[in-house]
């Protein structure tokens, strides 16, 4: 495959994911209505089919414009890939979340006009602390000791083979699997993935041990069941997460050792596709699991969760709750409680992991 066509279909499966999680949510998920609860007796209104089918348009729009402008960025930058990707994901990206206010506005509007209200979850939620008997979220914490071998392993790997690392070494590649920028053989450079691999092991790990300690909000028509079911939930994206960490792990460790002391000149196009299904099929499974045990909608901020804690329908803000994780509205799992320092030390570790991988790299280097 040239490299025309492999960056032709590695942009395309991209942006179908890209768009499938800002639009897929927000059109499918029955029980909010632009990030506005709406009750079960109210779901079937025409008036919010036209919202959705309004939303569902106007993003739709948005992607159009997301891939002409990425057109023209490859055609007028000379096949730039940071411009193209640049300009389709950015644009689809502002032109939904556009989409997004607007429609979320008439949500708002309907909501008033029909007189939706929500059970006050203090009220009608109980607290209890995390069970101190066994591994709430399924998996010992010692487990992460697998994921850490495996970088462990993948080092000495490369220590051993040193010398048939090329020098100056690829870092860069190309969507054809070319090498496009090369850099000097230091620890480093060589190293450079292996900073990446325990920083998201690191995460993965943190992430881990608060799903354990979240404290669990019970329906209280049925304690016992919502208990159930909210252990269920913990354990299914306790293993998630961790097969997912063990993925990650496995695929930086075939990149690092195609692009240094196994690298013959190219980087296979194909496992890339490989590896999107090793991090895609532990969320296909977690979806299926959850729908077989009835567990998606076995959240108290779907059925209790107050509008006003939800900045745009999206995040979770609220000083009351001293957790700083909680369930989500939309799709499976939790997300940061904004309010909590902790929420924002961990986003930002996230969006700054690279960039720290990269400085790591430079400074190790020499």
């Amino acid at each position: 495959m040239n490299h025309t066509a492999a960056f032709i279909w590695i942009t395309v499966l991209i942006d179908l994911l890209w768009l499938l999680a800002l639009i897929g949510l927000p059109v499918f998920m029955t029980h909010m209505l632009l990030g506005v609860y709406v009750p079960p007796e109210e779901r079937g209104l025409p008036q919010i089919g036209r919202i959705r089918r309004k939303f569902l348009l106007l993003a739709l729009g948005g992607g159009a414009v997301g891939i002409l402008l990425a057109a023209a960025a490859y055609r007028f930058s000379g096949g730039s890939e940071g411009w193209t990707l640049a300009l389709l994901l950015i644009p689809q990206a502002l032109c939904i979340a556009a989409a997004w206010n607007v429609s979320r506005s008439q949500a708002l509007a309907l909501k008033k006009e029909r007189g939706w209200t929500l059970e006050d979850s203090p009220k009608r939620a109980a607290y209890i602390g995390p069970d101190r008997k066994r591994s709430v979220s399924g998996i010992p914490a010692w487990a992460y000791l697998l994921p850490l071998a495996i970088i462990a392993a993948s080092v000495w790997i490369v220590a051993r083979n040193w010398a048939l690392i090329p020098d100056p070494m690829p870092v860069h590649f190309d969507a054809a699997g070319l090498p496009d920028r090369y850099q000097a053989k230091t620890i480093g450079s060589v190293y450079t993935l292996s900073f990446v691999q325990l920083g998201l092991t690191a995460l993965f790990f943190l992430i881990h041990l608060s799903l354990g300690r979240m404290p669990k909000r019970l329906d209280p028509k049925d304690p016992e069941g919502s208990l159930r079911k909210n252990k269920q939930m913990l354990a299914s994206t306790a293993y998630m997460l961790y097969f997912l960490s063990l993925a990650v792990n496995v695929m930086f460790s075939f990149m690092q050792a195609l692009s240094t002391y196994a690298f013959e000149g190219t980087l296979p196009v194909g496992y890339l596709f490989v590896f999107l299904l090793l991090l895609i099929v532990p969320l296909i499974v977690l979806v299926v699991y959850t729908k077989r045990k009835g567990l998606a909608d076995e959240t108290v901020n779907r059925r209790f969760g107050d509008d006003r804690y939800w900045r745009g329908g999206l995040f979770y803000y609220n000083p009351n709750d001293p957790s700083f994780m909680t369930e989500k509205r939309y799709g499976l799992g939790w997300t940061f409680n904004f309010a909590r320092p902790a929420s924002w030390l961990i986003t930002a570790a996230v969006t700054l992991l690279p960039i720290a991988a990269v400085a790591a790299a430079i400074a190790f280097g020499g």
